[in-house]
């Protein structure tokens, strides 16, 4: 891995001219420090931590990367936004994956930049240095740190530049991975003293020498001023060394700050307030004025340009002094300089500090202009941060600027705080109703409210039998239609796992949703355009799907991919394609099933589309479950359950998929516990039915079988309101073992038709998922022994011999079921779809 950060106080490499001295202990010191995963340079200020790091990874050679931390980085969505803004610098596509996926702060999203990491970066060994490190104290950017330190699959090497050691690498230090560097190697020996003063044509008696060392310590930094302000005071005694004693400040202000310019200091005060030093941004600043930009850089003491990553670099001390002079600057100016790089940031994506600078000169419009820029379910720690800014906020902006009671709750929505997200909405419609009703800003941000109101009321339609949204969203269209503006600017509609977010059994409760939900769109086409395109069509389809009518299906869902493709519908697109998919396995038809998957495939191109690599994972870890081949799922479907959020959010999807890997890898008590976890929670209706169904497979492998007929009977009563059946159809061979058995049962309270129907459905879905397997590894040139068991291949001659399956039975002293069983056990080991199938494999095969 390679990181390439803006470095906005890393030390100049000429700051104390130390780089033209060498010193062959220190070079031999990290020669040898290179060779570990971490090294550890631990040292207070002023000891040359960033100027020793810095020449050596210089004269290292190898590919660098520095990322210079600060208090800032305690927020998590800025430290991220910095990561992501740098990796541009030398790799576009990571950059943008990684950015629009978020700060990785759950297991899940880290084990996804991990994925991504792998797959686009390549394998060169870098160095990664991380500078200031003790000034983190958020946990989640601890926690990724951790991560990538604790990762000693990829080769680099780390260095963390610290004034305290790192509590959190004590593990990898007792294995031996971390070399340390203190401040008894950094600092100057007396040697070492005396040989760079000489180089630097300065001759020092042995007694001065001794004073100044016993003064400094071997201070890189206070040797430094020495040798930049001893011509100025000739003789090291007197002033400069009770200035040295007293107040590092007074050198400063004595060396550089007194003989600038009054344009240059109020110019340095201002840079100090802000957090980026990009060439344009200090030329913006500067307003074009390149006498100001020449006086600034010939103070390459403490300000420097490095060309390598194109921003000016103020050393930490210097940036301090200057901090404490901020007083001096007019009010005006700290505005102009706080607007000029509020939009700055907005421009070149780092988000986090514009919303900073924007609320300190309470630009609200700037605030709402980056809210648009974030996916509808907007990432935890970016949600949580901004609620303070509108909490903050003078009740006065929520009257006058535009869409910031609507960001508001959308915020608070995306935090799960719905009581709050529906108290702010009855105050946003009582406080704009109250408004003149010609009004254009009161029609706007009422219909505004409405959306937000129509969209909370369809989600909480997992936990209310109500289907009342599509009432808001006619009151959205009411106010808004003869503006002509749009109604605010979204493009996508989010959706979850599932189009329908019905939660109750009760039947046609899902068609009410749907009718409500296609009315919705109705309305709200005419004022949100594509936004919501094709989701009616999708849900119409999953119903059908579920009830197992999948001509009725196919025809709504290839709707639904038509016009969601053409509105570039991003997540229609891709649900619509996933039931494509699981459609083409209930036929057999391994071609449509690749060609879903690569069509998934394709969304990846789309940078707006902020969840693709999510939902593509998601989609290839079913086609692996379908192959039986739990290996290949994407590794981070493969780690723990995500934290629970509302059941329609994104990591809902992804436990789904999860659920299906512990349930292939036989991961029985993980996978129970997630189960009763779940039951405590609401849940949209197709999933509870699944996961139902799947619990009592599970109990029925584990040998209990009276908890798996009590599971699979709530599963059946759950279902039959609305003749959901696909839950069970997809079980595949093991549901077809399980109803066998139950069929079996007397008393289980399930009926036998209905038994036997779902027996035979998933037995023939059991044969097609057979044939893709072997389908599959035809294509893939994989060999895979295919053994029968003496019976089997007993039944299977007989069969090819033209017996019925009586005559066997018969003729082999068993029962005509254990026949049967036997028949659809060789279909699935032959991969075949119908005797003819097995017969020809078999005899390819020399079975037979």
């Amino acid at each position: 891995m390679c990181v390439i950060i803006e470095i906005m106080h890393k030390l100049p490499e000429d700051l104390y001219s130390l780089h033209h001295f060498e010193r062959p202990r220190l070079q031999k010191l990290f020669a040898k420090a290179a060779l570990y995963p971490i090294v550890v340079v631990c040292a207070g200020a002023g000891y040359g931590k960033t100027s020793a790091v810095y020449d050596f990874a210089k004269e290292y050679g190898a590919a660098t990367a520095w990322i210079q931390l600060s208090d800032r980085d305690n927020v998590s969505a800025r430290f991220w936004e910095n990561y992501a803004h740098a990796i541009a610098q030398f790799n576009q596509p990571f950059a943008k994956a990684i950015g629009k996926s978020g700060f990785p702060d759950t297991e899940d999203k880290l084990n996804q930049y991990v994925s991504m990491r792998n797959e686009l970066l390549d394998s060169q060994r870098p160095i990664i240095i991380l500078d200031d490190f003790h000034l983190i104290d958020n946990s989640a950017v601890i926690h990724f740190v951790e991560h990538i330190l604790l990762d000693l699959s990829r080769p680099s090497t780390f260095f963390l530049i610290s004034r305290s050691f790192p509590s959190n690498i004590a593990a990898l230090t007792l294995k031996g991975c971390v070399f340390s560097i203190t401040e008894d190697e950094l600092k100057f020996t007396q040697m070492e003293l005396d040989e760079y003063f000489r180089k630097q044509g300065l001759q020092i008696q042995k007694q001065m020498l001794n004073e100044i060392m016993q003064d400094t310590g071997g201070c890189a930094f206070a040797v430094s001023f020495i040798v930049q302000s001893y011509e100025k005071a000739p003789g090291y005694a007197g002033y400069l060394q009770n200035a040295m004693k007293s107040n590092t400040f007074q050198l400063m202000e004595y060396e550089t700050w007194n003989s600038i310019s009054k344009p240059l200091q109020s110019f340095l005060i201002c840079l100090s307030l802000i957090g980026h030093l990009a060439v344009d941004l200090i030329s913006l600043l500067a307003d074009g004025d390149k006498t100001l930009i020449s006086e600034m850089e010939q103070q390459n003491a403490y300000v420097r340009l490095d060309r390598f990553i194109d921003a000016y670099l103020i050393h930490p001390l210097f940036l301090e002094f200057l901090q404490k002079k901020q007083e001096l600057i007019s009010e005006e100016q700290k505005q102009k300089t706080y607007k000029i790089s509020g939009d700055w940031c907005a421009k070149n994506g780092f988000r986090m500090d514009a919303l900073a600078y924007y609320e300190k000169i309470a630009d609200y419009n700037g605030i709402i202009s980056i809210f648009f820029e974030f996916p509808c379910q907007i990432p935890h720690d970016i949600a949580n941060y901004a609620l303070g800014i509108f909490e903050r906020a003078p009740e006065k902006v929520f009257e006058e600027v535009d869409l910031f009671a609507m960001v508001h709750v959308r915020i608070v929505m995306c935090l799960g705080q719905w009581d709050k997200a529906f108290e702010l909405i009855q105050h946003y419609e009582k406080k704009f109703s109250q408004m003149p009703e010609n009004d254009r800003f009161r029609k706007r941000m009422l219909g505004c409210t409405y959306y937000c109101w129509g969209m909370m009321r369809a989600m909480m339609c997992t936990k209310e039998d109500r289907y009342d949204f599509d009432q808001y969203y006619v009151k959205h269209e009411e106010c808004l239609l003869r503006l002509s503006i749009d109604s605010c600017p979204m493009s996508n509609h989010p959706i979850g796992p599932w189009a329908s977010l019905v939660g109750t059994s009760r039947k046609g409760a899902l068609q009410e949703y749907i009718d409500a939900l296609t009315y919705s769109v109705r309305y709200t086409s005419k004022c949100l355009g594509e936004a919501m395109t094709g989701v009616e069509d999708l849900a119409q389809g999953e119903l059908y799907f579920y009830q197992d009518d999948i001509r009725a299906a196919e025809t709504f869902i290839v709707q639904a991919l038509q016009r969601a493709k053409k509105q570039k519908q991003f997540e229609v697109t891709h649900r619509s394609l996933f039931y494509l998919m699981r459609m083409a396995v209930l036929r057999g038809n391994y071609l449509k099933t690749e060609q879903a998957l690569k069509e998934m495939e394709t969304q990846l191109n789309y940078d707006k589309y902020i969840n693709r690599y999510i939902t593509y994972d998601i989609g290839v870890a079913w086609y692996y479950y379908i192959l039986d081949l739990p290996e290949h799922f994407p590794d981070w479907i493969k780690e723990n359950f995500a934290p629970y959020g509302h059941v329609s959010f994104i990591e809902n999807f992804g436990n789904q998929m999860k659920m299906r890997y512990c349930y292939l890898t036989k991961n029985y008590p993980l996978l129970l516990s997630y189960m009763q976890e779940q039951k405590q929670r609401e849940s949209i209706l197709f999933g509870r039915i699944e996961m139902l169904a799947m619990e009592a497979c599970v109990h029925y492998h584990m040998k209990n079988k009276a908890l798996a007929y009590a599971a699979l009977k709530e599963a059946y009563e759950t279902a039959l309101p609305n003749d959901i059946l696909m839950c069970f159809i997809e079980l595949g061979k093991d549901m077809r073992t399980l109803t066998a058995s139950a069929l079996k049962e007397p008393n289980i309270g399930i009926p036998s038709d209905w038994l036997e129907n779902v027996n035979r459905k998933a037995s023939s879905y059991a044969k097609h998922r057979a044939h893709i397997i072997a389908e599959y590894k035809r294509a893939n040139h994989i060999e895979d022994g295919i053994s029968l068991t003496p019976r089997e291949v007993a039944i299977l001659t007989d069969l090819s011999h033209g017996l019925s399956r009586t005559e066997i039975a018969a003729s082999q002293n068993i029962s005509i079921n254990t026949v049967k069983m036997a028949v659809n056990i060789i279909y699935d080991k032959l991969g075949a779809k119908s005797l003819a199938d097995a017969i020809r494999i078999a005899v390819d095969n020399k079975i037979i």
